[in-house]
């Protein structure tokens, strides 16, 4: 179901997701982008967009279109699995225990939702929501949930979406997928949800001439890419140099200061801790977030089984481009780039996997 809208319509949108759903879209903080709970639609940061690089994250002000800026700095994973989650709390009165799980069930939009996320979402999705295991917390959120996508209008110097399975015509999900055209929107309906909700704002639909522009925009934006990683056979040839000398120099240069996991989309390393009251009538069990670039996290039985950051850098970039395609068939890397601009460091996972693959 394909409708044309104007900046009018667009607003209408957005307000009618309010007043169903807690609505997460970007906004402008503290000099970046980043994804923030119930912004007013005037502050949505139209005409921005951002230069990216390694270690390198400037905003600029463009003009003349409004979906200009690429992805958000932080993730979806922040509102599903927040880096301090109570689970659960234990109370203690008159000699008996009560118990109250802290599942919450609140609505949520995400407005303005990239691909390379939309796909990342999925994939976490694989991870929280698996046949034999699924996670309660993840999924009441996870079920209730209204995606809005948005095409990207360009690429930004650490994009490599295209090169990780990421696919410009696949909608990943989203309820409703929005293209910028000159000075319109092209909406489509993609769920029963998504045409529920067009329909009832009576928007015009669009034309068959519509409908190919967006096209058009969509395979044009594979020419602004600038990094390509060549995935044949990635796998196969990781694990062949998984002993080669050349993972102490990346080690040399990493600095283990988790910023790379913090930002990825689909990192779901966690803790889970007791946090106990002084008088012990009262215990919460928190989870947080957690990195495999911690010096104590592969700590088993007081003995740490990657005790040097060149075993931490490996362990890491092995599972986003090999373990996880042996567990779930595909990669654990959606091509988004921001762990390369959140890197201190300046090490590029795109840079540093196309080099392991070819020793």
């Amino acid at each position: 179901m394909f409708y044309i809208i104007d900046v009018k319509g667009l607003e209408s949108i957005y307000g009618s997701l309010k007043e169903t759903f807690h609505v997460i879209s970007p906004t402008l903080k503290d000099g970046i982008l980043l994804y923030s709970e119930d912004v007013d639609f005037n502050s949505l940061p139209f005409g921005y967009t951002q230069m990216e690089g390694p270690s390198f994250y400037q905003l600029l002000q463009s003009s003349g279109r409004y979906f200009t800026y690429l992805r958000p700095s932080n993730t979806l994973k922040y509102f599903l699995r927040s880096p301090n989650m109570k689970l659960l709390t234990v109370k203690r009165s008159n000699g008996e225990l009560s118990f109250e799980y802290h599942i919450n069930h609140r609505k949520l939009a995400f407005f303005d939702v990239r691909r390379c996320d939309l796909k990342a979402l999925q994939t976490l999705d694989n991870v929280y929501l698996n046949d034999r295991f699924p996670d309660p917390y993840y999924r009441s959120l996870r079920e209730n949930m209204f995606l809005v996508g948005v095409d990207c209008q360009t690429a930004s110097d650490v994009c490599f979406c295209h090169c990780m399975g990421v696919y410009l015509e696949d909608s990943y999900g989203a309820d409703i997928f929005i293209t910028e055209l000159d000075g319109r929107f092209l909406v489509t309906a993609l769920s029963k949800k998504g045409v529920e909700l067009v329909e009832k704002l009576h928007i015009k639909k669009a034309s068959v001439e519509d409908i190919q522009k967006a096209k058009e925009k969509r395979e044009g934006l594979l020419s602004t890419f600038k990094k390509y990683l060549d995935t044949k056979d990635l796998k196969e040839n990781l694990y062949r140099n998984i002993e080669h000398p050349y993972w102490e120099e990346i080690g040399k240069r990493c600095l283990s200061c988790t910023n790379c996991t913090q930002v990825c989309p689909t990192c779901f390393c966690f803790d889970i801790k007791e946090v106990n009251s002084i008088e012990l009538d009262l215990s919460e069990r928190v989870v947080s977030w957690d990195s495999c670039f911690n010096q104590t996290f592969a700590t088993v039985h007081k003995f740490n089984i990657r005790d040097t950051i060149t075993s931490r850098y490996r362990q890491w970039l092995m599972h986003k481009m090999a373990y996880w395609q042996d567990q779930f068939g595909e990669f654990g890397c959606v091509g988004c780039g921001r762990c390369i601009t959140w890197c201190p460091a300046k090490i590029d996972i795109q840079v540093e996997t196309a080099k392991l693959r070819e020793l």
